[in-house]
């Protein structure tokens, strides 16, 4: 066989090989494609995630599982997010990432593995709950403005009220659960991711309508993030939503409330009746002058030497007089309404009469208009129509009150409000000036120019009743119902410096205003017990008495006058027959006259 042969038989040896290969990978190739469509593709599976939302505060880690990881034959798992900036992810090569809030925003976290679904996770960033409300402002939906200074000081302007607080506040942190227990449990869950705060204050200066107090004390609540606020003030007793303002917006609005005016000491004449020593009150001598037997709107009044009272049921009282010498027996009319009409109170100033009408058909029994009349009867001159329910009388001027406002009334009938709010007890004085008390504290006020001086003490927040005060000297006398205690006991308030003191002891009494009081001499007179007893207190050293009526054989007693320099009082007896009665130097009981 020679070579060309040999080539010819090796290339189609080698031909045969290739088509065998080929035929051999052909069948397999289509056994493969034959298994294949038996036997089906590979299965994509979908991966379980612990969590597919995530909520982190600035700060905040928090690690993500794939629940089902080797299940799914723990394949490769690549953990990407869309913005790195905001949250960053570490895979720990167990089936588990560690994410890390960088940024306030929102991320999508996604995961991909072999054989598996796609999986996005979102992730919510926010700012964490203020960490801290000092040196930030807050102005609540109702227009008012908090500003919480470096740690501990704070001020409170209510544009709307004009009114101004700032003082010492001491700002601590608190938890949800202590919230809960509070008075302000209100602001829990009023704000979303919010940290609690309580600002313990003490007032420096209060300004509320032009008056002012000091030492005032109260809570603040306050649950806040980093825009928004609720407020709970104790002070106000409300909770109102608030949003996060300009810290310097402060400096604008702290010149529009400068504060209260201060106390016109030249008003007053320096006096040394009383002193005060460490903070206290000092027994002297003191006098009180028989002016007051004019001043006030009562139910009986001395004029000359006849005693001037109403007589009659409430629905037909009238006015009479009766002599004091003896010289007469029986009361004489003096004025008697028209028909429809009952005098309520009446007054003088030594001149004329002041009286008091009213129309007992509305069922009130009250004051609706105050007339003049001369002392000798007449027909009486309309002053105003208004409610009246309590008056005094100083120079040619007629102070009255509704207990809602203080009006300062001329002899023609002109008017003008000094005080358009609560009225408990006022006292006027010769120098001009108005003691006035809110039901929350001693106000000073100008009666000449109506200008309020501001709040006389600086702590004496009280729930009293007052019906009269007397001033003399530096000191302002007066008997008060404490509403918690459910006594009455006699206050001294040095005007000054605002220190009150009480003198005495405490009597029991009720909620229903049935006490009276006369300032006479050196004494403060009262009735307590609801009008049962009768206690005298001497101012020069302190001494106290009491006697119960129904030793002497009366009931109970609802007024006291000064009648000839004596207390009398008006007191009913078992069988409610009237008498006025004296009380001598040793608190023993002396009939006048009965029958009224």
């Amino acid at each position: 066989m020679n070579n060309k042969q040999e080539k010819s038989i090796g290339a189609l040896i080698a031909k045969l090989v290739l088509i065998g290969l080929l035929m051999i990978g052909g069948t397999l190739g289509i056994m493969g494609l034959i298994l294949g469509w038996f036997k089906g593709e590979p299965e994509i599976r979908t991966i379980t995630l612990s969590q597919t939302t995530v909520d982190l505060e600035e700060g905040e880690k928090c690690t993500l599982r794939i629940m089902n990881i080797h299940r799914l034959g723990d394949p490769y798992v690549k953990w990407t997010v869309s913005d790195r900036e905001i949250a960053s992810v570490k895979d720990n090569k167990d089936g588990t990432a560690e994410v890390t809030a960088k940024a306030a925003g929102q991320v999508t976290l996604t995961l991909t593995a072999d054989h598996c679904e796609e999986l996005q996770c979102s992730i919510t960033v926010r700012k964490p709950p203020i960490a801290s409300i000092a040196g930030t402002a807050w102005e609540t939906e109702d227009g008012d403005y908090y500003f919480l200074g470096e740690a501990d000081y704070y001020y409170f302007i209510g544009p709307k009220t004009e009114n101004y607080i700032k003082g010492g506040a001491q700002i601590k942190e608190v938890t949800r659960e202590e919230m809960l227990e509070s008075e302000a449990a209100a602001l829990v869950d009023s704000v979303d991711h919010a940290a609690y705060f309580r600002l313990d204050v003490v007032a420096d200066l209060e300004v509320y309508y032009g008056s002012r107090r000091h030492g005032s004390r109260y809570a603040i609540y306050v649950a806040a993030n980093e825009n928004v606020a609720a407020i709970y003030d104790s002070g106000w007793s409300e909770a109102l939503p608030a949003k996060k303002i300009d810290l310097l917006t402060a400096d604008a609005l702290d010149g529009k409330f400068p504060g209260g005016a201060e106390i016109p000491e030249e008003a007053l004449t320096a006096s040394t009746a009383n002193t005060a020593a460490d903070g206290g009150f000092t027994m002297a001598d003191v006098r009180f002058t028989a002016d007051g037997t004019y001043k006030e709107s009562v139910n009986a009044i001395q004029v000359g030497n006849e005693l001037i009272f109403k007589r009659g049921d409430k629905d037909h009282n009238a006015l009479y007089r009766i002599p004091l010498d003896g010289s007469g027996t029986q009361p004489t009319l003096l004025y008697q309404p028209a028909d429809g009409r009952i005098v309520t109170v009446f007054g003088t100033d030594g001149k004329q009469l002041l009286i008091g009408e009213g129309n007992p058909e509305n069922g009130s029994y009250g004051t609706d208009a105050l007339y003049r009349m001369d002392l000798n009867g007449g027909t009486p001159t309309l002053l105003v129509e208004d409610t009246v329910s309590d008056f005094c009388v100083m120079g040619n001027y007629i102070y009255y009150t509704d207990y809602t406002k203080l009006v300062k009334l001329s002899m023609s009938g002109s008017s003008e409000v000094l005080w358009d709010y609560g009225v408990y007890c006022y006292e006027v004085t010769d120098e001009n000036l108005i003691f006035l008390f809110d039901g929350d504290v001693w106000e000073l006020i100008d009666a000449k120019t109506g200008e309020d001086c501001g709040y006389l003490c600086e702590s004496c927040n009280h729930s009293y009743e007052c019906d009269m005060a007397e001033q003399a000297g530096d000191y302002l006398y007066y008997v008060a119902f404490d509403y918690d205690k459910e006594t009455l006991s006699l206050h001294v308030l040095d005007i000054w410096n605002g220190t009150e003191t009480t003198i005495g002891g405490s009597y029991n009494g009720s909620k229903h205003d049935t006490y009276c009081v006369l300032f006479y001499d050196k004494y403060a007179m009262f009735t307590t017990e609801d009008g049962e007893s009768l206690v005298r207190i001497d101012l020069t050293n302190g001494s106290e008495k009491q006697i119960y009526l129904e030793d002497a054989g009366y009931w109970y007693a609802n007024e006291i006058v000064l009648v000839d320099s004596h207390p009398m009082i008006y007191a009913c007896d078992s069988e409610e027959n009237g008498w006025y009665v004296y009380v001598d130097d040793a608190m023993s009981l002396t009939p006048f006259v009965s029958g009224f």
